[in-house]
């Protein structure tokens, strides 16, 4: 009998042996720091919120923690320009509590459009003040710098997992086309997963601004062209791809990448822990599978204007069937999915020009990205 059991236990402690693990996702987070105990809706999150978020994840303990943009508040007049004091600080401020939750996790922040300088401009100098408050504590060998300036975006890689830090910012359809600069990036892009299927690495893709459509202007998140760009890449390299996170919406979602009829890839957006777009506040614990690296689980925290309570629920159903299958009006887990879009909290009333968001075949139709 203890024969076995030291032979279970050898078994267990290999490395080939797949163990469930998780990785902690705080998206759109909002943080000003200059706001009061607020306990109310559409607004930017106050240190009451976050830090009961914080408190919230308890003793758990991650290898990584993700930060899929966003981090800084919204600016508020026609000329939305930071503070670079303030803005350091804040930064210094989400950086030391996460290193509270575990001094051992790699912390990973995507650059989003509210985290520059200039509201949705990636310039040099958001780069440099992103860099210095975020970066400079993982890059070990100067790469992170040199790929950060050159466009803000970066990878990094532990073993046989890479992450690819993309800088989408620059492909918001309501920017200026991005052109050179969005070639330059996915060039790179191109390269960081040639890599990763030279060397048998499996990559996780972060970034901010997802692709596809936005649920409530209608419209597309990216320039066309820079989409169809991406696209092609992913095609290419779906392979190596095993999760893409985004964040930007404030909403738990996601999006389906198909090709002929074939989901190819999908991309979680997280929800936001500000509830400005109306939704709960909210995170999420990922779970995944530390051989594959496969996603299995995606758990979703969330609580009401009163900041005390949370609760959770799961998503597992990676095959999508529900989204891409035949549209069917009385799908179950197509109203639940809906229902959890703003984690657990009914939607607000739409502002002019938004559509209501609704298990529909508008919102089926909009949850996959279709490569041409």
């Amino acid at each position: 009998m203890k024969k076995l059991l030291l032979l279970l236990l050898t078994a267990l402690a290999l490395p080939g042996y797949a163990q469930t693990k998780s990785i902690l996702v705080l998206s759109d987070v909002h943080v000003n720091l200059s706001l009061g105990n607020t306990n109310s809706y559409h607004l930017d999150a106050d240190s009451t919120l976050f830090l009961s978020a914080i408190n919230s994840v308890g003793s758990q303990k991650f290898p990584f923690i993700i930060l899929p943009g966003d981090m800084l508040w919204h600016e508020k007049g026609p000329i939305k320009k930071h503070d670079t004091a303030v803005m350091k600080q804040t930064f210094k401020y989400v950086l030391d509590h996460l290193k509270k939750l575990d001094k051992n996790a790699v912390i990973l922040p995507a650059l989003g459009n509210n985290d520059c300088i200039d509201h949705d401009s990636s310039d040099r100098a958001t780069n440099a003040l992103f860099y210095n408050a975020m970066l400079r504590p993982i890059d070990h060998n100067h790469a992170i710098y040199r790929d950060f300036m050159a466009g803000g975006y970066y990878k990094y890689s532990k073993g046989d997992w890479t992450f690819i830090m993309l800088n989408t910012v620059i492909f918001l359809s309501s920017a200026s086309d991005p052109g050179v600069k969005a070639k330059k990036e996915l060039s790179w892009l191109g390269a960081a997963l040639q890599d990763a299927k030279r060397t048998h690495k499996k990559v996780w893709m972060v970034y901010h601004v997802p692709p596809g459509m936005d649920r409530y202007s209608n419209t597309p998140s990216w320039h066309n062209n820079v989409e169809n760009m991406y696209l092609d890449t992913i095609k290419k390299y779906a392979q190596v791809i095993r999760f893409q996170l985004a964040g930007h919406t404030h909403m738990d979602d996601y999006r389906l990448i198909t090709n002929k009829g074939r989901l190819i890839s999908y991309i979680d957006i997280a929800p936001g822990l500000c509830s400005r777009n109306g939704n709960n506040p909210a995170y999420q614990v990922i779970q995944y599978n530390s051989t594959s690296k496969v996603v299995n689980r995606v758990n979703t925290y969330y609580t009401d204007s009163l900041h005390r309570d949370w609760h959770t629920f799961a998503f597992k159903d990676f095959s999508f069937k529900f989204l891409t299958s035949a549209y069917d009006p009385a799908s179950v887990e197509g109203k639940r999915f809906v229902e959890n879009y703003f984690t657990n909290r009914k939607q607000k009333k739409p502002k002019e020009g938004e559509q209501i968001i609704a298990w529909d075949p508008r919102f089926y139709q909009q949850s996959a990205i279709k490569i041409k």
